[in-house]
């Protein structure tokens, strides 16, 4: 029995090795990855930290390659930059949007769409930017975060073309219907908060007691299409704000964690 177990163990680690390693591969490109390879084994030993459950943790990954400098993402001169972003969900719609919001808030302009594809096997969107460097994939990460989503795999063709596997399952797609001139308690979110405020004028927010909210609150129009944005480093208790003209959703998230909701947050719109 013992035999067994050990022998379990050790293939375990095994295929561990194997999925970690690949990952690697695909991040940093195979060429890159082989001349590296000595390196990669001493910082990433430890291969049990760099999943959860039985899946390759990607951001974990990325943040030890950035803090070891070895993502080098800066091109001699301007290129045109290839990316792909897929997703298995089934809500084209919103994936574009969030991906042309996360590449905004990055500094980079609306992307070139090349081919939109969408079969049973989920939703691609294959664009093109104009750039002197590649996006950074762990602030690309750290912003999709935000968002409630997360990558679940990606792939570096070349310095100049990547592929990015987008899990958007937990994002909460259907908007709340809250009732107008009412104080509502939001409890505790898994996601962002999003919020029917069409033909609203204002909107009152104020975080629970024992929270630390920092407030990150965008303002959407029925497309998608952002009108407005607040982000705040300092602690908020109470948030007070005119609603855009056209706005018809609201999310509520916090710049840092959802953790700083952790006892949730009233809510009142006034038309």
């Amino acid at each position: 029995m013992v035999r067994i177990f050990v022998v379990l163990s050790l293939l375990l680690s095994f295929i561990n090795a194997n999925a970690l390693h690949g990952e690697l591969g695909n991040i940093l490109g195979q060429n890159s990855y082989l001349a590296k390879k000595k390196f990669l084994n001493i910082i990433f030993k430890d291969q049990q930290k760099f999943y959860v459950g039985s899946q390759v943790d990607i951001h974990k990954v990325l943040s030890t390659l950035k803090e070891n400098n070895l993502i080098n993402l800066n091109f001699k001169k301007s290129r045109e930059l290839y990316l792909s972003f897929a997703t298995q969900q089934d809500n084209p719609l919103i994936f574009m949007k969030m991906i042309q919001n996360t590449l905004n808030t990055l500094g980079y302009n609306t992307p070139s769409t090349q081919k939109v594809m969408r079969d049973t096997s989920g939703f691609m969107w294959k664009v093109t930017l104009k750039t002197s460097s590649a996006i950074d994939p762990l602030l690309f990460a750290n912003e999709l975060t935000k968002q409630g989503c997360y990558i679940s795999k990606m792939k570096r063709y070349s310095k100049t073309n990547w592929r990015y596997n987008i899990n958007i399952s937990d994002i909460d797609i259907v908007p709340k219907v809250t009732e107008f001139n009412k104080k509502i308690y939001l409890k505790k979110p898994l996601n962002p908060y999003w919020i029917d405020v069409e033909n609203a004028k204002t909107v009152v927010l104020s975080s629970a007691r024992g929270n630390s909210w920092h407030p990150y609150i965008v303002f959407y129009d029925r497309n998608l299409k952002v009108l407005d944005t607040i982000s705040k480093e300092l602690k908020s208790y109470n948030e007070r704000l005119n609603i855009p003209r056209g706005t018809k959703y609201v999310k509520i998230s916090d710049i840092y964690t959802l953790e700083n909701l952790k006892r949730g947050l009233s809510i009142y719109i006034s038309k």
